[in-house]
């Protein structure tokens, strides 16, 4: 960043705070980001908070969420975070690039109506011709649809009346508490905006009964009481999206790609 003038930066979210907290005291690094122009974040959920932590320490830099998949070119989606409105629960995933399609589609291949949860499908010059050598995944994959050459993303999201698409997490994945269907992002959010909390990350687990709960995992500065924390959530948020335990952690597990890795967390 320093020594070459770096002025694009382009990774999964994780990595972006993790410079951000890791620079935030030290002045020549802090001019370093400043001569940031786009910051480019794929990959994984974009936190509510990050945008408006790089737009004070970048404030020249245009910050944008990108999504796809490998099997449409890498990326197929995008959106320009110029705000993060108040009633949002996550960053919009976005808008299709040029010569891409995205579709949200239900179980019988229809489109489904604005508002209403359906699969994720790319089309487009980005989509893959298959898999090579795997004559049967490709065809689990990849469809001949009337809207054309498709690939399913094994994602859900929603379609917005504005255009956008909201991104609802892998097909396969769904957490749903008590009967309810929990948004994580939103609840980390939540955790992120109590004083002295520098990161956090929630998940689902089974407890000793086969119901599933929920788990905050907590970085900060300092020792924090986590039963006020319980009771801070309690003003914003309804019970059964209150996790059940909270864990303090030195720091959140990352992938070997740079994604936060729950299955390390303890």
């Amino acid at each position: 960043m320093i020594e070459e003038e770096i002025t694009i930066w382009n990774s999964v979210p994780a990595i972006m705070d993790m410079y951000l907290e890791s620079t935030k005291q030290d002045t020549v690094r802090r001019s370093a980001a400043e001569r940031l122009r786009m910051v480019m974040l794929s990959g994984d959920w974009i936190s509510l908070g990050l945008p408006e932590k790089i737009k004070t320490r970048m404030p020249k830099a245009q910050v944008i969420g990108l999504g796809g998949a490998t099997e449409g070119s890498i990326w197929s989606i995008y959106f320009p975070i110029t705000e993060v409105k108040p009633e949002w629960k996550s960053i919009p995933y976005g808008y299709p690039l040029k010569n891409q399609q995205i579709y949200v589609l239900d179980d019988c291949g229809e489109e489904c109506p604005v508002g209403v949860p359906g699969e994720l499908h790319i089309g487009g010059k980005g989509v893959a011709a298959g898999y090579l050598n795997e004559e049967e995944k490709t065809k689990a994959a990849f469809i001949n649809h009337r809207l054309g050459y498709l690939y399913k993303t094994g994602d859900y999201g929603v379609m917005r009346q504005e255009g956008y698409v909201d991104f609802l997490g892998r097909k396969d994945s769904q957490v749903k508490i008590r009967g309810h269907r929990v948004e994580l992002g939103e609840i980390e959010h939540c955790i992120n905006h109590l004083p002295n909390i520098h990161q956090s990350v929630v998940a689902d687990y089974s407890d000793s009964h086969g119901e599933k709960q929920l788990c905050g995992y907590i970085v900060a500065d300092e020792a924090v009481e986590l039963a006020e924390i319980k009771r801070e959530l309690a003003k914003y948020l309804p019970d059964y999206m209150i996790p059940a335990q909270f864990i303090q952690v030195d720091e959140i597990p990352l992938s070997a790609n740079g994604k936060v890795d729950r299955k390390l967390l303890p």
